[in-house]
């Protein structure tokens, strides 16, 4: 048995747990925003922005390629933000943080298709939209949590718990 296993935090469930939602986050999500954007499209709701279409394109790239530093330093700052906050509640509330820093990590991945599908109804193309939805399923897969991190965090937590302890 997982020392981790021992000390109320049951890392495998978490994982499987934020795995289905970034699954439906950073998948399904983007689909049903491309779904919802052909649809408007079809029946008429949509600008056209001309000559400032391209610029705009690009823009919203730029954006999107920003946030993966983000994503990137929120990964690796929130928990750590948040010590003094976890030594003084229970081993349960850590849990919560652990999805809670995963559902962020999501959020921020999905926003390229938002991005894509204001792109494309002020006049865009779909396969600049497609764009996007394909720069979410990205971040997705370059930012998931992993198994062995998850543990990582969890005994690094009970580490610097003991390490107090035995002061």
């Amino acid at each position: 048995m997982n020392e981790t296993e021992n000390r109320n935090v049951d890392v495998d469930s978490i994982h499987t747990r934020l795995l289905y939602l970034g699954l439906v986050m950073n998948v399904l999500a983007p689909v049903l925003l491309l779904s919802f954007g052909v649809f408007l499209k079809s029946k008429g709701i949509g600008g056209d922005m001309g000559a400032g279409r391209n610029t705009f394109f690009w823009v919203l790239i730029a954006v999107a390629f920003s946030e993966i530093p983000v994503i990137y330093l929120v990964r690796k700052t929130t928990l750590s933000a948040r010590k003094a906050y976890l030594d003084s509640h229970p081993q349960a509330i850590y849990s919560q943080l652990l999805f809670q820093w995963g559902i962020i990590i999501f959020a921020i991945s999905l926003s390229p298709a938002f991005y894509g599908l204001i792109y494309y109804l002020m006049g865009g193309t779909l396969e600049r939209f497609m764009l996007f939805v394909a720069f979410t399923l990205l971040c997705f897969m370059l930012f998931k949590p992993k198994l062995e991190e998850l543990y990582s965090i969890v005994e690094k937590r009970y580490n610097a718990d003991e390490n107090v302890k035995g002061v």
